[in-house]
């Protein structure tokens, strides 16, 4: 419950993040369609690396050497599934929004942005959390669910703010 109360305060952070970004979304509306894909993928590409790192830890399988290869792996996985799922929405970006490349250009690269961290933050939150004899399995989830979230969202309002006015 401690862990919840502290991440739902945490958590208003990106109500209010989206509201620093309300005139981008007055300019271009249809980036609100994409705000509830970029925080799912946020949550679920984190949740995924957190299963793999709460595994190892419970069968003991970490030493230095395997976290730095862990680490890398997952640098690896995130950088490819960013690739691929970056790419397939921006076709479908592109496709709603009647042929506009730069809305496609901003839902594909901030979406590859939030993957690449998320698989980072799920991989690397839940060992610096067993590093303070802290459960990882009860404070790992909600807290990269709700870091993730802001931060995917920051870097998605971000660049479209910054290539408004070419929409």
């Amino acid at each position: 419950m401690p862990w919840l109360v502290l991440l739902l305060l945490i958590g208003m952070l990106t109500a209010g993040l989206i509201g620093t970004f309300e005139a981008t979304l007055a300019e271009v509306a249809l980036l609100a369609m994409f705000i509830p894909l970029i925080a799912e993928m946020a949550g679920n590409t984190g949740t995924q690396s957190l299963a793999v790192v709460v595994r190892g830890l419970a069968l003991n399988h970490f030493d230095r050497d395997s976290i730095i290869r862990l680490i890398k792996r997952e640098t690896a996985t995130g950088l490819m599934m960013g690739i691929v799922c970056g790419i397939i929405v921006s076709l479908i970006a592109l496709f709603l929004s009647q042929g506009s490349p730069i809305l496609g250009f901003v839902i594909g690269v901030s979406l590859f942005v939030t993957i690449l961290f998320s698989t980072l933050s799920g991989t690397i939150i839940p060992l610096l959390i067993h590093k303070l004899k802290i459960d990882p399995v009860v404070a790992s989830g909600p807290f990269i669910t709700t870091i993730n979230d802001i931060i995917g969202l920051f870097v998605y309002f971000s660049i479209a703010t910054s290539l408004l006015h070419y929409f």
